[in-house]
């Protein structure tokens, strides 16, 4: 079974090189990144492995290869996302493994950075470049300890209530259900590098 799903996820992607537009050279560069994305990622843990296939499948191959991580920039709704070959075990709410990260342009005040520690250690604010990030089993995931970190920074909800909130929707979640913070962005995301996020504080 394993062979067909990466036969599947590197024909999605060689289909992708080959699409409307690719310039000569382009299509055989694309080519390239592909196959070693998937020679790096044949040697990862399985559900590492899933989650690289996963994203390359929604948003195409890499930007950047390593032996530990796959990278791409401005993915859909992300400015950045990676996939990591080993993963952060946790137990703040349930026990998962953190192979991927998502990140988007963020600025998070001072005064809310002990607040978001309080949340979510799976939170990363890098006050420099104005992001934030976090890291998950899943988009849905990270969708939604982004969306409940907005919320406290803005007082919408205290710490409490919104770890009480993230883990209801991990329940439901894990019961096939659905919701708006696990599906996409409650707030304006702005990923532009033009686009200064202090200017709003």
């Amino acid at each position: 079974m394993s062979r067909l799903i990466a036969a599947a996820g590197l024909a999605a992607l060689l289909a992708a090189a080959a699409g409307a537009g690719t310039v000569e050279g382009e299509w055989s560069s694309k080519l390239a990144v592909a196959s070693t994305a998937e020679r790096v990622i044949s040697s990862w843990p399985d559900l590492a492995r899933s989650a690289a296939r996963n994203m390359m499948a929604k948003y195409g191959k890499p930007d950047e290869v390593g032996e530990d991580a796959l990278v791409w920039y401005g993915n859909g709704p992300w400015k950045k996302s990676i996939v990591h070959r080993r993963a952060w075990p946790h137990y703040s709410y349930m026990k998962d493994k953190d192979y991927l990260e998502n990140t988007i342009g963020y600025a998070v005040p001072n005064d809310k950075l002990e607040d978001l520690t309080r949340f979510d250690k799976k939170l990363d604010v890098d006050q420099a470049s104005a992001e934030l990030s976090s890291r998950s089993d899943s988009e849905a995931m990270n969708y939604l300890a982004l969306n409940l970190a907005d919320e406290i920074v803005k007082g919408k909800r205290t710490v409490d209530e919104a770890r009480e909130f993230a883990k209801k929707s991990a329940r439901l979640m894990a019961a096939g259900k659905s919701s708006p913070y696990l599906n996409g962005f409650q707030f304006d995301v702005h990923n532009d590098a033009s686009f200064n996020p202090w200017s709003r504080r």
